[in-house]
């Protein structure tokens, strides 16, 4: 399989960082073509009533959202590589998915948060959830055992 279009779904955690760098290494190796993906959740306020969210809070989570887009795009820039960046609104898996699809990609390049099966029952996984939905390869980096432990 040759990768020559990937996603990466990046939300600035060390997590997501360091599948970004995993992530660059691979596309730089490959040659392929990059897009990031930020995805701004839904506020829980609005996910499960009718309720009206402050526009102020809408625009916090857009401002910190593009934050995110711009210093994961200054990463592949530091690495040489061009990318497209892209944020969307919505619940993670269901947006990396279609995103996945439109940009016909061959790989999606996501991190992975070690949880308890509680925590991870109780919150779910974006990793899990993408696997039953995606057109394409996924790629979960791992924490190495030194980012683990902090």
């Amino acid at each position: 399989m040759t990768y020559r279009t990937i996603v990466f779904a990046y939300d600035g955690s060390a997590e997501g960082q360091a599948a970004l760098a995993e992530g660059i290494e691979l596309a730089r190796l490959v040659g392929a073509r990059c897009h990031l993906l930020a995805v701004m959740a839904v506020p829980r306020e609005a996910k499960y009533a009718q309720v009206v969210v402050p526009e102020d809070c809408l625009d916090e989570d857009c401002a910190r959202t593009r934050r995110i887009l711009q210093e994961g795009i200054e990463r592949f820039k530091d690495a040489g590589l061009e990318v497209d960046g892209v944020i969307r609104v919505g619940e993670a898996a269901p947006v990396i998915g279609e995103y996945a699809s439109e940009v016909e990609a061959d790989l999606v390049v996501v991190g992975h948060r070690r949880r308890g099966p509680l925590d991870r029952w109780w919150h779910g996984s974006v990793g899990h959830s993408l696997l039953d939905s995606l057109p394409c390869s996924l790629l979960v980096a791992m924490p190495r055992s030194e980012e683990a432990n902090g």
